[in-house]
């Protein structure tokens, strides 16, 4: 892990975006928050409890049946395993695929949504090997003996919004951190909790809050609620 970068405010983050991350074309770093820095890089599917013999065994299982049981919601059913993969991690499924996105500015909104009371962290990768549209074509996602950058073909609005993509691992039980590649790059920002509301209020003034990320009903709710809790004179003290 490369050098650790601290952030008091939405001014601070983004000088170190133009010092840092913003020299170079956009792709070349993406970035994802996590509201609590002791979280680690592992996806849903190597973190999530089960009943079956192996882990591996629950992700197929529990993929299959996704797979059987989605196409009566579906009006378009996806071509192949990629794109049932990237369905399946955005209404929730455990997958072996983290989110990531585009745009920092999304990533330091998740990194102080939630967790006041614990230091968030944003992690910049530069991760340039993504999955050849030929493994896409014929591959299965399962069977990859390394990480991969996946920008999937399914893009709802959420994805889009939120100028979403994935890293796909290789070992699910591990995290990212411990199985970069040679010329792969992470990095930290971390937002002490003392700061994480007045980011947060920052944000929501730049028009980066939950209604905006997460363009549905649920996130307007979500966001009505915290817009009548919060005022200046909370923030600014």
């Amino acid at each position: 892990m490369a050098e650790t970068r601290i952030v008091e405010s939405l001014s601070d983050f983004s000088n170190i975006l133009s010092d840092r991350y913003y020299r170079h074309e956009r792709g070349y770093w993406v970035f994802r928050g996590h509201s609590s820095v002791t979280f680690q890089l592992v996806p849903k599917i190597g973190r999530t409890s089960h009943t079956s013999k192996t882990r591996q065994k629950f992700e197929q299982s529990i993929f299959t049946m996704f797979k059987r049981c989605a196409v009566q919601y579906l009006s378009r059913i996806p071509s192949n395993d990629w794109e049932w993969l990237a369905l399946a991690q955005h209404h929730g499924l455990p997958t072996r695929l983290l989110d990531w996105s585009f745009n920092p500015i999304a990533a330091l909104y998740f990194a102080v949504e939630e967790r006041a009371d614990e230091d968030g962290v944003v992690y910049a990768l530069h991760g340039p090997r993504r999955v050849p549209q030929k493994m896409i074509d014929t591959g299965s996602p399962f069977s990859i003996g390394s990480p991969m950058r996946f920008v999937p073909n399914i893009i709802v609005s959420r994805v889009w919004v939120q100028e979403g993509l994935f890293t796909i691992q290789a070992d699910i039980e591990d995290p990212l951190s411990a199985a970069l590649q040679r010329g792969w790059v992470l990095e930290q920002i971390i937002v002490p909790a003392a700061y994480k509301n007045r980011v947060r209020y920052e944000l929501y003034r730049q028009g980066i809050h939950r209604a905006a990320l997460f363009p549905d009903i649920d996130g307007l709710a979500v966001h009505l609620q915290w817009t009548h809790g919060v005022h200046p004179d909370q923030i600014f003290i």
